[in-house]
């Protein structure tokens, strides 16, 4: 066992346990351990089940996404009853969708996008995902993604020159386009989606005036089609350069040199919202992380490039500040991976950092489990904050990967969480 640190904001320290397990490997070992199938005879209680529309509704009410996509196979009623509006409608809302709910993700740094599964029995679930994705994108270039809860924003580079965007459900195939006017030219795209509350979603543009070298926003309404214009506007053109998140029925967007950004969807207004300071000597912040997980709105900023022990902070539900929510001491990794340590790879006076590791996401639940997805040299693994467990996700081969300082890694700007949901588009 190698020990190490993570400590919560309650001051309590957890040893590290290491655990290995390679998704490809792994695999083959289940499949040849699954269970024999075993016939009997269908019960009187089981045909009036399946006779019944209504019981087989409830029951399939409660059921995961990912089964009742498997079940549409079974027979043409069961496709229809699943794929009805209603059905669907019905179980996006009992079963609405979180960041909690996390299954994979999507890791887009162009010219190679993957799906990280974050657990075996997701593997090939996320196999066909990426399938779909790639018949999608066909040999086009993605230049925007935006993910929440379920569903996905993604830009696709025309021959032309232009973009189209779409909102797609990878979980069903559903897609739809984004009308953009010609006269936006689009920065980002950013969805707002609450399940529980509407069948319907938003997508916030934000868009460069060029007369005016402003940013301005604009709502797209899946309800009406129809786009709505905000009074507001930034002057700060690289603020919105990486995407949004929506949390609280707002879009926030940080800044590395500048006050961060929080515009409310509904009313297409800003709203106040406090930055983290800038480090006394230097000009800019070290953001490596800004996401929504578990209900809550998290940041993560790494002030010395020496560091290889950083704060989780969360801002408080009323906005007033952020606070510390986790300490996070990574040095163990060290000696489970010593690629992290660039020393090895390049002299110190050429590479100021000297560790190489990016935390492509910070994945909380509503019972207070944190977990954080770590992109090393050649490696993606799981790391839990609670048990200290670390689990090996995937392989990153350098020979098929764009080289970069710091190995074969991706940063979390290149990573989208992916849960599963019926929600139309």
């Amino acid at each position: 066992m190698v020990s190490g640190d993570c400590t919560s904001f309650s001051g309590a320290i957890t040893p590290i346990k290491l655990t290995l397990t390679h998704s490809r490997s792994s695999n083959k070992q289940m499949k040849h351990h699954l269970p024999v199938p075993i016939c009997s005879e269908i019960s009187s209680s089981s045909e009036q089940i399946a006779g019944s529309e209504d019981l087989l509704t409830e029951i399939f009410l409660r059921l995961p996404t990912k089964s009742l996509v498997r079940f549409q196979c079974v027979s043409k009623r069961w496709l229809s009853l699943i794929s009805s509006t209603h059905f669907r409608r019905i179980h996006t809302r009992r079963n609405a969708t979180s960041s909690a709910s996390t299954v994979g993700v999507f890791l887009c740094r162009h010219p190679n996008y993957d799906f990280v599964a974050l657990d075996q029995e997701r593997l090939s679930s996320m196999d066909r995902i990426y399938d779909r994705f790639s018949d999608w994108r066909g040999n086009r270039v993605v230049c925007n993604v935006n993910s929440c809860n379920g569903l996905l924003c993604l830009g696709f580079k025309l021959g032309d020159g232009k973009t189209e965007f779409y909102v797609c459900n990878l979980t069903t195939g559903d897609r739809r386009l984004v009308p953009v006017p010609e006269t936006m030219v689009v920065k980002s795209m950013n969805l707002a989606f609450v399940p529980k509350v509407a069948d319907d979603y938003d997508v916030v543009c934000v868009w460069l005036s060029v007369s005016e070298n402003q940013l301005r926003f604009s709502v797209y309404s899946s309800c009406s089609g129809s786009w709505r214009h905000s009074n507001e506007h930034c002057n700060e053109v690289d603020l919105c350069c990486y995407g949004g998140v929506f949390w609280k029925g707002a879009i926030h967007w940080f800044s590395q040199t500048g006050p961060f950004l929080c515009l409310q969807v509904d009313s297409c207004s800003f709203k106040p919202m406090p930055s983290t300071q800038i480090p006394e000597g230097q000009w800019y912040r070290n953001i490596e992380y800004f996401g929504e997980s578990g209900g809550h709105l998290h940041l993560i900023e790494i002030h010395n490039p020496q560091d290889i022990e950083f704060n989780v902070l969360e801002l408080k539900s009323d906005y007033s500040s952020w606070f510390v929510k986790y300490k996070v001491n990574l040095e163990f990794l060290t000696n489970l991976y010593p690629v992290m340590v660039n020393q090895e790879l390049y002299p110190p006076e050429d590479y100021d950092f000297p560790y190489a590791f990016t935390t492509l996401c910070f994945l909380a639940d509503e019972e207070d489990r944190a977990r954080l997805l770590i992109s090393l040299p050649g490696k993606i693994v799981l790391y839990d904050l609670h048990n200290g467990i670390v689990r090996e996700l995937a392989d990153v081969k350098p020979d098929s990967f764009r080289n970069f300082i710091g190995g074969a890694r991706y940063d979390c700007f290149d990573a989208y969480t992916h849960v599963e949901t019926l929600a139309f588009v």
